[in-house]
C-alpha cells in the first residue's frame, strides 16, 4: 500500500477486519498489530495456526522477527497485558518521569498528553491534573505560563502516581460490577471493581471529570447525583445487561428514586438511568 495516502490507515483496518472476520474471541487487530490470546497451549496453536493461514491466504505477508509468540505477556498499544492483567510500558513510563518542567502552554499539552494515555490507571487523574490544565486558559496558545506551586505538586503527583506501576483487571463478564463513585467541590471521581473468588476487590478503570464552573455551583447533592449519572454513562458498556452495584459515601439515591421534588435537574436525572441496570445501594 502506498504511502502518505490519508485513508491508507482506513483500508488497511478494514482489509485487516475482512481477514480475521468471526476470529474475534481470540484475535484483535490494530492497523498492522495482531494480539493473539487464547485460554489454554492447545487453543493457542489452533488460533495462531488459524490466523496465519488466514494471512497466508490473502497474500500478505510478516517479518518473523518482528512477531513473539508464546508469550505471558506482551506489549500492545504501550501496555503490557497478560494473564487477565495490564500495566503501562515501562518505556512509555520512563517518558513521563524524563519529561522535564513545562515553561510553555505547548509543553504542558505535552505533558498531559503523554501522562493522560494512562489516565484509566490513576485515581483522580482530572482532580490531580486540575492546576495543570487551569493554567491552559487563555487565548494565546503557546505564550509561557505562570508556574504555580500547585502546578509543581500536580506535576509531581502525576509523575509518582504512574512509577507506581498500577496494574488493572480485565472485565469478568460473570461476575457482579462494583461503581464507586465520588464528587468535590472540583469534581469527579468513578473506580469501576470486581472482586475475585477471594472476595478481593481489583480496579478495571478509574474514570475522572473535572467540573466546569457551572456544574461547581450545584450542591452537594446534584453533585454526588451527577457523579453518579457520569458514571453510568460512561461505563454503560461494561454495565448494560449485567449485575452491579453503586456505592457512594452520600445519599443522592434517595432523591433520584423517589423525591426529585421541584428540582428540574433531579427530576431529570432521575430518568436517566436505564431500568434494571443497576442494584443500587447507598453507602
Amino acid at each position: 500500500m502506498p504511502f502518505r495516502l490519508v485513508n491508507a490507515p482506513y483500508f488497511f483496518s478494514k482489509l485487516m477486519a475482512q481477514v480475521l472476520e468471526n476470529c474475534d474471541t481470540f484475535a484483535v487487530p490494530y492497523l498492522d498489530d495482531i494480539a493473539i490470546y487464547s485460554k489454554n497451549w492447545e487453543d493457542h496453536l489452533k488460533h495462531d495456526d488459524e490466523v496465519l493461514k488466514r494471512i497466508g491466504n490473502a497474500q500478505l505477508t510478516i517479518k518473523p522477527s518482528k512477531c513473539k509468540f508464546a508469550q505471558n505477556h506482551t506489549k500492545y498499544l504501550g501496555h503490557i497485558v497478560g494473564g487477565g492483567v495490564r500495566s503501562p510500558a515501562e518505556a512509555k513510563i520512563k517518558a513521563v518521569m524524563d519529561f522535564p518542567t513545562p515553561k510553555t502552554k505547548t509543553q504542558i499539552r505535552a505533558f498531559l498528553g503523554l501522562a493522560g494515555y494512562y489516565a484509566h490507571y490513576v485515581k483522580n487523574f482530572s482532580l490531580i491534573a486540575a492546576p495543570l490544565t487551569q493554567s491552559l486558559k487563555g487565548k494565546i496558545k503557546k505564550e509561557g505560563v505562570n508556574w504555580t506551586q500547585d502546578c509543581s505538586r500536580a506535576f509531581t503527583e502525576l509523575k509518582n502516581r504512574l512509577t507506581e506501576i498500577p496494574v488493572l483487571h480485565a472485565p469478568d463478564y460473570n461476575r457482579e460490577f462494583i461503581v464507586q463513585t465520588d464528587a468535590s467541590d472540583l469534581g469527579i471521581g468513578v473506580v469501576l471493581s470486581q472482586r475475585n473468588d477471594k472476595r478481593e476487590e481489583h480496579p478495571v478503570l478509574f474514570l475522572s471529570k473535572k467540573f466546569t464552573d457551572a456544574q461547581r455551583k450545584y450542591f452537594t447533592t446534584e453533585k454526588e447525583c451527577a457523579a453518579i449519572i457520569y458514571a453510568i454513562k460512561k461505563l454503560r458498556y461494561y454495565l448494560d445487561g449485567q449485575q452491579s452495584t453503586t456505592e457512594t459515601d452520600h445519599n443522592p439515591l434517595e432523591w433520584l428514586n423517589s423525591n426529585a421534588g421541584t428540582n428540574q435537574r433531579l427530576m431529570r436525572w432521575s430518568l436517566a438511568p436505564p431500568k434494571g441496570l443497576l442494584k443500587r445501594r447507598a453507602d
